[in-house]
């Protein structure tokens, strides 16, 4: 893992080397809309609630007097309940969302640093940018479904006396293959190699995608702060990614 933390130092030097630092700003610009969007979405959930609410009690003729302070106070309550909510939301799952957000720019970066590595790279094609973008984004729902399953399945083994003590370390260890493989698969696609292509790439370089994925799967352990800033570890792990799977295509290449 020490030598993974090396290669995310590494890789922004890399960016800076190659003038593709303006890469960050994306994770900026994303994070922003992510958290100013979950604020607006539930400042209108407590606007909506709240009236409904009102129009119920302008209707209970018994409590003209108290019908204004009960609003209010649901109002302030609501208002609590779904910022609360918003937190574990972005806690929990904030990283996965802002990961697929960002899955055509992490495709652009991949393409960009496999470029100045000596990749040779196509032509731009609307559609094969398309089927691209369809690929990352479907990968990225398909990896995350897995690691609620696996979570959930964690969290059962947790219950298990003396088993469960290995429970966390076990979740950990998924988040990070899975992680390490969406970042590593940016390149794959890339490449062309279909998905079941990519999934035995990815399995037969486990623990490069292990190694890979776990800064990132620790950095989105910090609460709250983690997975709203995942975005910019993000770039790093493309780069680091990108370079990895350049790393084992032409030490293949050689071989054969």
């Amino acid at each position: 893992m020490l030598s993974a933390f090396k290669a995310y130092l590494s890789s922004f030097r890399f960016l800076k080397k190659h003038g593709l630092t303006w890469f960050l700003w994306f994770p900026l610009i994303i994070t922003l809309l992510v958290f100013f969007g979950g604020f607006t979405l539930t400042a209108w959930a407590t606007e909506i609630f709240s009236s409904l609410l009102n129009d119920l009690l302008k209707d209970a003729s018994w409590l003209p007097e108290w019908a204004g302070f009960i609003n209010g106070v649901v109002y302030w309550v609501l208002w609590i309940i779904l910022r609360i909510l918003l937190y574990f939301v972005f806690a929990f799952i904030g990283g996965s969302i802002i990961l697929l957000m960002m899955s055509p720019i992490l495709t652009w970066l991949s393409e960009r640093v496999g470029q100045e590595l000596g990749d040779e790279i196509v032509d731009f094609s609307f559609a094969q940018f398309i089927r691209d973008l369809t690929r990352a984004a479907g990968l990225a729902l398909t990896n995350g479904f897995y690691q609620l399953l696996l979570a959930i399945l964690c969290v059962g083994i947790g219950f298990i006396p003396v088993i469960g003590l290995a429970a966390p370390f076990i979740l950990f260890g998924v988040n990070a293959y899975f992680y390490g493989y969406n970042f590593v698969d940016y390149a794959l696609e890339r490449k062309q190699l279909s998905v079941r292509q990519s999934r035995l790439f990815v399995w037969k370089n486990k623990f490069s995608s292990l190694s890979l994925g776990a800064p990132f799967a620790l950095w989105n352990l910090i609460p709250f702060i983690g997975p709203m800033t995942s975005g910019f570890i993000a770039v790093f792990a493309t780069v680091v990614g990108t370079i990895e799977v350049e790393r084992i295509t032409k030490k293949l290449q050689h071989e054969g």
